[in-house]
């Protein structure tokens, strides 16, 4: 690599791309891939949908594999991105910051209600569900850590969409109509109002018949969107309070959040 001075690629936006690394860049792209597909992929399906060949992958694979971010799955052995990538994660001081305050507030909401409740993220156009909080000997939902669904069309996502700046909204919306073009920022109006006016959302789910998601966005201070905090509702012997007090519950949670967490 060449360090001498130069002065015209020191006035260089900072936006430019002044270094490459391209076994990395493919790597990024098979985590990537793979965190998108749903499934095991093998070596030669991996390479066809990044158009290189299956020479040009195999080496950058088998790293991945070496260092812990790939396991062998499925049948005809295929690759999955192992839990590393989540751990990292979790491992981030603002993230270890989120927790701290959300995970005894989530954890009373549980023991107090009966319900289970879940924080989640948003990850460009999905949600993905980080920590659970499951009542103890009672019936619940369990919706497992990892899980990722459409921002659209669940109430955590619109809650988080509804909570996003203008900015952060349209670039979000960008990424959500690649996949689903009829989607529209006008659909999110009624839900935006209904936030405005009890601090939380509930609609039916669209995953599971007889659930009632109730949500809650999580909003720093400066009005970063941080993820939501959401109960799957059902109507069952365990459960000790109404859809509306646990609504009212995880609205003054957000509120808490927002004064605690100056910035995300």
């Amino acid at each position: 690599m060449n360090l001498t001075h130069n002065p015209q690629q020191a006035s260089a936006p900072k936006d430019s791309a002044q270094y490459s690394a391209p076994a990395l860049s493919k790597g990024l792209r098979v985590l990537e891939y793979l965190s998108d597909c749903g499934g095991p992929s093998t070596t030669q399906e991996i390479a066809k949908e990044l158009n290189v060949t299956r020479n040009e992958i195999f080496r950058v694979i088998a790293v991945l594999e070496m260092e812990g971010y790939l396991l062998k799955a499925g049948t005809p052995q295929g690759y999955v991105i192992s839990g590393r990538l989540l751990e990292l994660g979790l491992k981030e001081p603002q993230i270890n910051d989120i927790f701290e305050v959300v995970s005894p507030l989530a954890d009373n909401l549980t023991k107090t209600t009966g319900v289970p409740c879940q924080l989640v993220f948003a990850s460009r156009d999905e949600m993905i569900v980080i920590r659970r909080w499951e009542p103890k000997d009672r019936l619940s939902i369990s919706v497992p850590v990892g899980s990722r669904r459409d921002l659209e069309v669940t109430a955590s996502g619109i809650a988080m969409l509804c909570s996003m700046s203008a900015e952060e909204l349209s670039r979000t919306s960008d990424e959500i109509q690649k996949r689903n073009p009829s989607f529209s920022q006008d659909e999110l109006s009624t839900y935006r109002s209904d936030l405005q006016i009890h601090g939380y959302l509930k609609f039916n789910s669209r995953l599971m018949d007889s659930v009632i998601d109730v949500s809650a966005p999580l909003v720093s201070k400066s009005g970063q969107v941080i993820g939501a905090l959401t109960v799957p509702y059902t109507n069952n012997a365990t459960c000790e309070c109404t859809i509306t007090e646990i609504g009212c519950m995880l609205s003054e949670i957000s509120k808490h959040v927002s004064r605690q967490l100056i910035r995300s």
